[in-house]
């Protein structure tokens, strides 16, 4: 049997040349969300203060409502504290440099994109809840210690705290999209044999068969 490779190396470029047009259009897709991330950073903020009321309102006295980019906590107790989500203490500046790192990843190496989205969706919903969480022990630390709790926990603590949680999430990222695939266990290694062009192979007269007595 004679196998050419030819055919075996066309498909080969073929399925490398589609595949770096995929993660090209989704290295394009990420920086555009990126962009818009950026030009829409107050809708984003008010976004964020209907995500933040939820975990303030867990830790907060009274009730927690959001309005644009200010939550209002304390409702229903004498005093009324608004929580105001300001453009360096938005998630977005924590987003826009994982999708540009994405970017990057897919722009430059061969990781699949599905191993990047995942690592990607991973290191943004850290980043997102490790924010969250700096939010909510902020608006915690006022209602038990006045300002100066909540500028201890806001400047500090918190700032701290959304640091390693940001580093946490660029490893992730990192981690699961570089990743390479291990064998499967108990797969066995793969042969290679290489065979001559002529597919017949003959038998030439000093050949003799097993089990056959050689006559003279």
């Amino acid at each position: 049997m004679s196998v050419s490779a030819a055919p075996l190396r066309t498909r080969t470029r073929a399925r490398d040349r589609r595949g770096g047009i995929g993660r090209l259009v989704t290295a394009g897709a990420l920086a555009v969300a990126a962009g818009a991330l950026i030009a829409t950073e107050a809708t984003t903020r008010a976004a964020e203060a209907i995500l933040a009321r939820e975990f303030i309102g867990l830790v907060a006295p009274g009730r927690a409502v959001a309005a644009g980019p200010i939550v209002w906590f304390g409702i229903g107790t004498p005093e009324v504290t608004g929580l105001m989500i300001t453009t360096m203490c938005s998630t977005t500046v924590l987003a826009v440099p994982l999708l540009l790192l994405a970017v990057a990843i897919t722009g430059i190496t061969r990781a699949p994109t599905s191993r990047v989205g995942l690592g990607l969706l991973v290191g943004l919903g850290l980043a997102i809840t490790c924010n969250m969480i700096r939010f909510a022990s902020a608006a915690g630390a006022y209602g038990a210690y006045g300002r100066e709790g909540f500028d201890l926990v806001h400047r500090y603590i918190g700032s701290l705290f959304v640091i390693v949680g940001f580093v946490v999430a660029i490893v992730l990222l990192l981690r699961i999209s570089l990743r390479e695939r291990g064998a499967r266990p108990g797969a066995a290694p793969a042969r290679v044999t290489r065979s001559s062009a002529n597919p017949s192979t003959t038998l030439g007269p000093s050949a003799s068969r097993p089990n056959e007595e050689s006559r003279p």
